[in-house]
């Protein structure tokens, strides 16, 4: 893996989605420091994120880019049968509910802080997809081999509006 903390910035461009309505972003990079899979619902704030070898937090602090997290979510429901002796059965489906939202893994980049602790972590925030996509250097897809090269930058909180850079 690639030692130098500048390898694992990712370029962003606006979603072509959202070319029409979307500003340019306010900085053209951000710095992946790290990567969480999660199954079935998106991480809460202030879950760790497993830093890659190369980025610590003096060295994210060198790069002058936002710091964010390589995020997968395994979509899953829960289902709970009933059997006809009343004993239950509970198992996990991928794609139980297809005209709700795509099953399968969803990836995206969440904003990160520093914990007390001084480890990354998610940033406090309900985090959502502001228009922007981050394009992955060849340094991030080896830590998430099965990562897409371009994930979507969730950056905006839908309470406020307000983006977190």
């Amino acid at each position: 893996m690639n030692p130098d903390p500048n390898s694992y910035i990712a370029r962003l461009r606006i979603d072509p989605r959202y070319q029409q309505v979307a500003p340019q972003p306010p900085t053209a990079r951000a710095l992946v420091v790290g990567y969480r899979a999660c199954f079935a619902t998106d991480p809460k704030p202030a879950t760790p994120v497993a830093a890659f070898a190369a980025i610590t937090p003096p060295a994210a602090t060198t790069v002058t880019a936002p710091c964010m997290a390589l995020i997968s979510v395994e979509r899953a429901t829960q289902v709970v049968r009933v059997r006809p002796d009343g004993s239950r059965e509970i198992g996990w489906e991928d794609d139980y509910f297809p005209i709700v939202g795509d099953p399968g893994i969803r990836w995206c980049l969440l904003p990160v802080d520093l914990s007390p602790e001084g480890r990354f972590v998610i940033a406090d925030g309900g985090w959502a997809a502001g228009g922007y996509q981050a394009v992955l250097t060849r340094s991030t897809i080896a830590h998430a081999p099965t990562a897409p090269t371009v994930v979507a930058v969730h950056n905006t909180d839908p309470r406020t509006g307000h983006t977190r850079w």
